[in-house]
């Protein structure tokens, strides 16, 4: 696969929403196709740190792309301050999808920055004007940072609440990552949640989905096989 195969266009919007420029990215998906196509041995990856509220909630992960040519590594970061709201519960996991994408991304000579590297920033752009939305609300009740309360949490509110618009409106963007766009990704996604309308799908469905397409899942595949 060459580089310019791999390379993508993205729009960049304002608080707005207004298209402000465009950027070119690679995804995570393109990088570990190509790394395989040049011999990739194994990736490993090692958590340097652990999200506390003494360090601002910030994941760090190391990953070591060993590969024919040589060995290379990448440090990914992930924090409340460089992802959407949503993917706050994820954030080790965002880290090391960043911390591979930048290693892989050496290893098979792309300059070119990941479209996870800059997920994030993209994305907090687009939903601005849902965050100013959502301020305007009467503040929510300080939660103590612990996996079961993160649980307790999310079962509560998002058991029978819909989908948001901004984590719809994510979900199309990382499936057109995967190729998929405009009504194939409409199409792909209503089979995946098995409903007639995207209308009926819950904020726990898309939360799920959104954790399994950042660690690598191809929404065009079911239980690792791709649709017929």
């Amino acid at each position: 696969m060459k580089a310019d195969q791999l390379i993508r266009r993205i729009e960049i919007r304002d608080k707005s929403g207004k298209v402000v420029g465009t950027k070119d990215v690679v995804t995570y998906q393109g990088l570990l196709s190509k790394a395989h196509d040049e011999g990739l041995v194994r990736i490993r990856t090692h958590l340097v740190q652990v999200p506390t509220e003494a360090n601002g909630m910030t994941a760090i992960v190391k990953a070591v792309v060993d590969i024919g040519k040589g060995r290379f590594d990448g440090i990914g970061d992930a924090s409340p301050e460089n992802v959407n709201s949503f993917i706050v519960p994820h954030l080790i996991r965002m880290a090391e999808t960043r911390a591979k994408a930048r290693a892989l991304r050496d290893a098979v000579n792309i300059g070119v920055v990941s479209f996870e590297e800059i997920a994030g920033e993209a994305v907090e752009e687009q939903f601005a004007r849902d965050e100013q939305m959502r301020n305007t609300r009467p503040p929510r009740p300080r939660v103590v940072n612990t996996a079961v309360a993160r649980e307790s949490v999310k079962n509560a509110s998002n058991a029978t609440a819909l989908m948001s618009e901004s984590q719809r409106r994510y979900l199309f963007r990382l499936v057109a990552a995967q190729g998929l766009i405009a009504e194939a990704a409409h199409t792909r996604l209503k089979e995946y949640f098995k409903v007639d309308s995207l209308t009926k799908v819950t904020k726990a469905m898309a939360t799920e989905l959104i954790d399994r397409i950042l660690n690598g899942f191809k929404v065009g595949e079911t239980n690792g096989r791709a649709q017929q």
